[in-house]
């Protein structure tokens, strides 16, 4: 019976001596950065700098609100943030160019939002791509 006891308290200790299998470093989050986008009929812009969105309207309902969320999906960005009084939902599909319908300027992105008082937007973002170049000089 001792036997059996010394046995067990050495196995024990032997599991115990395996090393744990290594945890994965964190992946480190990825963040948009500052981005605008813009859209007519109504005019609107929406302003993502640092950790702050803030909507710009025609009709004078703005708002600044912190970034809540900042997500890569497969074709581009979620970004939502909310409070007491206002929420937004941005979504930005990366590399759909997007001209805005005021001007010749075609942007990178094409934009959804949904913003309380707002209901739903659509509009443009990003870079301009190389088609409003326009013509050589």
């Amino acid at each position: 019976m001792k036997k059996i006891a010394i046995l067990s308290s050495l196995a024990v200790l032997a599991l115990s001596a395996c090393d744990a299998p290594a945890e994965e470093p964190p992946v480190a989050e990825e963040k948009l950065g500052d981005y605008n986008a813009v859209g007519t009929e109504p005019g609107w812009t929406v302003d993502i700098k640092g950790e702050d969105i803030a909507l710009t309207s025609q009709d004078g309902k703005d708002f600044t609100l912190a970034v809540q969320r900042m997500k890569k999906t497969d074709d581009g960005w979620e970004i939502k943030g909310f409070s007491d009084l206002h929420n937004i939902n941005i979504y930005i599909t990366t590399g759909a160019e997007c001209s805005d319908g005021m001007s010749d300027r075609v942007y990178a992105d094409t934009v959804k939002v949904e913003a309380s008082e707002h209901g739903t937007l659509t509009g443009c973002g990003g870079a301009f791509t190389e088609s409003d170049a326009g013509p050589a000089a």
